[in-house]
């Protein structure tokens, strides 16, 4: 980390996070760079609780920025927001209902060299709570970049920027946050498809920098998210980046073998199971059969 500066912008999108805001900015307030050396920006989303108080409680202190939308305008430009309010050479991000440890920021740093041009964290689950099975799911091995070792490279379908650190220069050769997605999901992986085409095997997973994410839901709730994310912004995807088709899984939406697997008879059936043995293998079924149903359910595929 000799060559890069340590000059970072921290982006925080927040939306409905009155329960976790605070303890999100003290531990960032908290950590062990110098305030000098880092500025964190807190964009709400129009929330309509008590996050945009909470935040201008915080509005005094020297590197945290507070930006206000006048009305919701999604994940994608509150992420933009903040990049494009900030000028540091390296630009974090982490969700509002997220908390970290005094050593966040500096646990990235080591990974970057002139090939590494952005590095993703871990989310961990809060102690002390007992998990339903969804978020035993969400927190489990079979999801996202968690088989992955420390240090190991990471494809883009796995390169998300809720808990993340990336470099400046990157996203001003390859664009930002596609803002036309204003529904759940993809935006993350639009960005890295478009990272990784310009820059190969240059996202790093870290388990040295963990964040704590307190995001309580069932599994309707995060079916119905999936659900969302496959009839709206799953299609775009597809649409942007055609070469990537296999990798978002669209041999399963109109395919012989999709129709059998991802079926109204398999998913009660799995659902019946569930009730007994509620497996993280069949949660996840559950939750995929969530975006396939999404994606057949939309009007902007025109044929596979």
């Amino acid at each position: 980390m000799d060559e890069i500066k340590k000059s970072i912008d921290v982006v925080i999108p927040c939306y409905n996070v009155e329960e976790t805001i605070e303890d999100c900015i003290k531990s960032l307030c908290n950590q062990s760079l110098s305030k000098n050396e880092y500025n964190c920006y807190f964009i709400n989303d129009y929330s309509n609780d008590s996050t945009g108080v909470i935040l201008d409680k915080y509005k005094s202190i020297k590197n945290i920025n507070i930006i206000h939308h006048k009305e919701n305008q999604g994940l994608a430009m509150s992420r933009n927001r903040g990049i494009k309010a900030g000028d540091s050479e390296m630009i974090a991000f982490l969700d509002g209902d997220m908390v970290v440890k005094m050593n966040w920021l500096e646990s990235f740093l080591p990974y970057f060299n002139e090939n590494v041009i952005a590095v993703m964290g871990d989310n961990i689950a809060p102690q002390n709570i007992s998990l339903n099975p969804v978020e035993k799911y969400y927190f489990g091995n079979l999801r996202g970049a968690r088989k992955y070792e420390d240090g190991e490279i990471i494809p883009p379908q796995y390169m998300l920027f809720g808990n993340a650190m990336l470099k400046r220069a990157v996203l001003q050769k390859c664009g930002y946050f596609d803002e036309s997605m204003k529904k759940y999901g993809g935006e993350d992986t639009d960005l890295s498809v478009r990272i990784w085409d310009t820059y190969p095997k240059s996202f790093v997973f870290s388990k040295n920098s963990d964040s704590v994410h307190y995001h309580r839901r069932n599994l309707n709730e995060f079916c119905n998210s999936m659900y969302t994310y496959g009839r709206y912004n799953l299609p775009l995807l597809i649409k942007k980046h055609p070469h990537y088709k296999k990798k978002f899984a669209t041999d399963w939406i109109f395919t012989l073998k999709g129709r059998i697997f991802f079926s109204l008879p398999l998913k009660i059936l799995i659902n019946l199971i569930i009730k007994i043995y509620p497996f993280q293998i069949f949660i996840r079924y559950i939750v995929a059969d969530a975006v396939i149903r999404g994606a057949r359910s939309s009007e902007m595929f025109d044929q596979f």
